[in-house]
């Protein structure tokens, strides 16, 4: 063995035997001292399955991603579709209203339907052929 090897064992040893001294006169200088956990080799040998666990989680909601929003399209396409047939049937509604108010408007100077004696100067409505004093 080299000499300048040996030199560098004995400090090494002498190191450690004064750290050891130290600590017997004074245990609580341990605190200070951060100790290797034993559990975290542990941890790490599970780590290769959760990351690929991980990996196959974040393709997975982003594929769920996709088919959401596919779904949010076509529900925004059905929506306008909605939104142009309720204009029509608002139009629609709005032209049957004006219909039936001319349909159903009152008196305009001529004979009702199956009125065959009318005369303004009878006086009295007529309804259904019978005349109304």
């Amino acid at each position: 063995m080299d000499v300048a090897a040996m030199v560098a064992v004995a400090h090494q040893r002498l190191r450690l035997r004064r750290l050891l001294v130290a600590i017997e006169r004074d245990p609580r200088i341990l605190e200070g001292i951060d100790m290797i956990d034993i559990k975290r080799p542990i941890e790490l040998a599970g780590m290769r399955s959760r990351l690929a666990r991980a990996k196959k989680l974040e393709t997975d909601i982003a594929a769920t991603g996709r088919r959401y929003d596919r779904v949010l399209d076509k529900i925004d396409e059905q929506h306008k579709a909605l939104q142009g047939h309720a204009g029509e049937l608002e139009s629609n509604a709005s032209q049957l209203d004006q219909l039936l108010g001319t349909m159903l408007a009152g008196d305009n100077g001529g004979p009702n339907d199956g009125d065959t004696a009318s005369s303004g100067s009878e006086g009295g409505q007529v309804i259904n052929g019978v005349k109304a004093s």
